[in-house]
């Protein structure tokens, strides 16, 4: 925890005495890695209200396993979160901002006054390609559920996966159609015909040449075709036009959102209703103002760099009320856990220390705790809630080489092979509660569970009720 700098200013020691108070608007990954990064920078120093619509912080980028009995939701409760925290959680939504009260006015409760706000409240999601099934996050998966069904009970031959042109992080895409193709292979379905559609010159790009070759490498694998440089434009009669040109054959399509910035009224805004701010998360203009994650103009909407804007924001907000911190710019750096249906891969892209360009592909975690949301608090905190510990804040890791992957493979399935053997040993002498717990570990070590562990894990909690 950073220090309080022994002499402060008089204007310091008036705020310090205070206890100034920090309102977070929003109940997501940057709300929360926001308030983590502020208890641990400015701990017993500040007062931290939370405005969030919800009790519950749901984690969203597993619902693209639900459908396929892969995964289950993961929710936590906020009150205990704020709680853990020391801060306190207010029901509602940010209604406008009066920057020159210092007032926040809340829909659904009390207006609250603040010395710093930063505002977290994420994108709203909007359907754009008629007749598609939206694919949002965990609002969506009862519709992708009933694709299953059709596809289990062979009513389908040809499923298309695509994104809107405006869409800047399309790691779902290749997510959904990876496990799409998982699980016709377990099913035994054969004469289904899938393909991701995207408006990226490569797949997944951001992450450069060596994620390109490795989607590629996969698809080819699993006979998922993949079309690039295109946008989808409109569904009709079982065809789904592409521009430039052409257009495939499609009995579903699968379309991820565009996202829309929620304008606050006291707030600026681009023309797509997204907060601009700056390197350090201020927003432009305003004072003591900050934003972090979707609802800044920043084009990626992506959790790991939600939480670095938002650890940016927090170091900002320390220094302004006398920590001795340096506030760090924020630098985007992209880390993807990839779920394909058997071992996750673990994707890095970003500016490198030398000012070059950094991008790594890899099997081993090349961070711990291993999580599809690579928070430098958020991850470890919420890893504690599971069987797989890990270090205070996240820990970088370093791609292996070929004998060396080898050999963390092996240690993989032995990790593996000793979590079955535990959770199965224990569920035979009726502890369910520990075999749930030998699940769980399985699960952070392979980024979901198959279907039969899955099934298992649901009767397992039914008899340790």
């Amino acid at each position: 925890m950073a220090h309080i700098d022994e002499e402060p200013t008089s204007e310091r020691r008036h705020a310090v005495h205070r206890r100034p108070r920090i309102v977070i608007a929003g109940g997501g990954v940057a709300a929360l890695e926001a308030l983590l990064a502020l208890r641990d920078l400015l701990d017993g120093l500040i007062s931290i209200d939370i405005v969030a619509p919800t009790e519950e912080f749901v984690y969203r980028p597993l619902s693209v396993a639900e459908p396929f009995g892969m995964a289950e939701p993961h929710r936590f409760d906020l009150v205990g979160i704020a709680a853990d925290h020391g801060a306190e959680l207010h029901g509602g939504v940010v209604e406008s901002v009066d920057h020159d009260q210092t007032l926040v006015k809340v829909r659904g409760g009390r207006a609250l006054t603040y010395d710093v706000l930063l505002i977290a409240v994420g994108a709203r999601p909007r359907e754009w390609l008629a007749g598609a099934i939206p694919f949002a996050g965990p609002e969506d998966v009862p519709r992708l559920r009933a694709l299953v069904a059709q596809l289990d009970a062979g009513a389908l031959e040809s499923v298309v996966f695509t994104a809107p042109a405006t869409s800047s992080w399309t790691l779902p895409l290749y997510e959904l159609a990876m496990l799409t193709a998982a699980r016709i292979s377990e099913r035994g379905l054969g004469g289904v015909q899938l393909t991701v559609a995207t408006p990226e010159t490569h797949a997944l790009e951001l992450f450069g040449p060596a994620a390109s070759r490795h989607v590629g490498e996969l698809f080819a694998n699993r006979a998922i075709a993949l079309k690039t440089a295109v946008r989808a434009v409109s569904l009709e009669n079982g065809r789904l036009r592409l521009e430039p040109d052409g257009q495939i054959g499609a009995d579903r399509v699968v379309a991820l959102p565009e996202l829309q910035g929620d304008p606050i009224p006291g707030l600026p805004r681009d023309e797509a209703g997204f907060i601009p701010v700056d390197e350090h998360g201020a927003v432009r203009g305003l004072t003591g103002v900050y934003a972090a994650g979707d609802a800044t103009a920043y084009p990626v909407k992506q959790g790991g760099l939600a939480a670095q804007q938002a650890d940016a924001a927090a170091e900002a907000i320390a220094a302004g009320l006398g920590a001795a911190v340096e506030p760090r710019p924020f630098h985007p750096m992209l880390r993807a856990q990839m779920l394909t249906g058997l071992m996750p891969t673990y994707l890095v892209s970003g500016a490198s220390k030398d000012g070059g360009r950094e991008s790594r592909v890899a099997f081993n975690p090349l961070w711990w705790p291993p999580s599809k949301i690579a928070g430098r608090y958020l991850a470890p905190y919420l890893a504690g809630h599971g069987s797989i510990g890990g270090a205070d804040q996240l820990v970088e890791r370093s791609p292996l080489g070929p004998r060396a992957a080898e050999l963390a493979a092996a240690e993989h399935e032995e990790a593996r092979q000793v979590a079955l053997a535990f959770a199965e040993s224990d569920a035979a002498h009726a502890d369910y509660r520990s075999a749930l717990q030998w699940l769980d570990t399985l699960e952070q070590l392979d980024g979901l569970l198959s279907p039969a562990h899955a099934d298992k894990r649901a009767q397992w909690r039914r008899l340790a009720h």
